[in-house]
């Protein structure tokens, strides 16, 4: 016994001598530490690699996949404005989660949610803030995966688009069962690329020998961000106020106009019932632009903006629908990111030039 202790306490020693990165396979450290294990006993499998191997690269790990929904909450109620629909993303994902961990309530499926709404208002934004609590390392993360739209299929080579598409995909789960995939861009996809990965999103054990059931897809989109805006002003009409909204308000018309639009056209996504949650990111309305704003200001570390670059960030905001109904943001809070830096160099002291 004690000689098996000492073997495994000098392999350790070496490894931190050498401080082995992420040019050492998990297969040739499965290997070395697997005759540690078999001849000794002493330690589980995963204890050893948690302790080794794990210490130097990503791994499908508590540490680095600790799935904080706690952070989650947070992040949203903090930088989230005027979606209050888009905070029950914590209670979807905590459900996913806790099925995940529950032998006795195993996924069924994947985790298919989609983000609907016009430019500016949040989707990327909310689900960078997923992989962040749930990945130590967020959207760098080697168990993250974001496909964009045009860019990452060519139409005019579908078989090879959906073959890499397969590839891509099964390689990043097979490593890690609670892996997150993304698609940005949706409406600028192609059409049948995502019945590529039905089999994927269905309820299957699994496909090609993997298990999808514990990971997470999501779909970012602008379809549907007029039909959305639309029926919230006719909800505002009807006396129904904004944090007053439920999902029925909204799924309806969100299914059917993705239905016959861009990478959703005509989709088994769509009419095979596989996306769980349509989630409606509603149009920014003026107060919630100031809060943007605000938030963006403090976030570069100015935390008492004055009047006139509150001002000045805010005037590049236009409203709509329309002249006559000057409600909301027609691009949200996306072009702050540029302008209030701008602003606050603008406005700094000419002694701090």
């Amino acid at each position: 016994m004690l000689y098996f202790k000492l073997r495994f306490f000098l392999f350790y020693i070496l490894l931190l001598v050498l401080n082995i990165n992420y040019v050492v396979t998990e297969f040739i450290t499965a290997s070395i530490l697997g005759g540690v294990v078999l001849g000794g006993g002493l330690f589980g499998w995963n204890t050893v690699k948690d302790y080794t191997y794990c210490r130097y690269t990503e791994c499908c790990n508590d540490k680095h996949v600790p799935y904080n929904l706690s952070r989650l909450k947070v992040s949203l109620s903090q930088k989230m404005f005027g979606q209050p629909l888009v905070n029950e993303l914590v209670n979807i994902l905590v459900a996913h989660k806790e099925s995940i961990k529950d032998v006795n309530r195993q996924n069924k499926k994947a985790l298919v949610i989609s983000l609907h709404g016009w430019s500016g208002v949040g989707k990327n934004y909310a689900a960078s803030m997923i992989a962040d609590a749930i990945y130590a390392k967020g959207m760098q993360s080697r168990f993250v995966k974001m496909f964009m739209g045009k860019k990452d299929f060519d139409c005019s080579d579908m078989e090879k688009s959906k073959k890499e598409l397969m590839a891509t995909i099964n390689m990043i789960v097979s490593s890690c069962p609670t892996s997150l995939i993304i698609f940005d861009e949706i409406h600028d996809m192609c059409p049948t690329i995502l019945d590529t990965i039905k089999p994927m999103l269905d309820h299957h054990h699994a496909v090609d020998g993997i298990d999808y059931r514990n990971s997470i897809f999501i779909f970012i989109s602008n379809i549907g961000g007029p039909q959305i805006a639309t029926n919230l002003l006719e909800l505002y009409d009807k006396g129904i106020k904004r944090n007053e909204v439920e999902f029925h308000h909204f799924e309806p018309i969100i299914r059917r106009t993705s239905y016959y639009t861009g990478g959703f056209e005509k989709s088994s996504t769509i009419a095979q019932h596989l996306i769980d949650h349509y989630i409606p990111f509603l149009p920014l309305e003026q107060h919630h632009v100031e809060m943007c704003a605000l938030a963006e200001f403090r976030a570069l570390g100015v935390l008492q903006p004055t009047e006139e670059m509150m001002l000045d960030a805010l005037s590049i905001i236009t409203y709509g629908p329309s002249e006559d109904q000057p409600i909301f943001a027609n691009n949200g809070c996306k072009r702050f990111v540029k302008h209030i830096p701008y602003v606050i160099q603008k406005y700094k002291p000419k002694d701090e030039l």
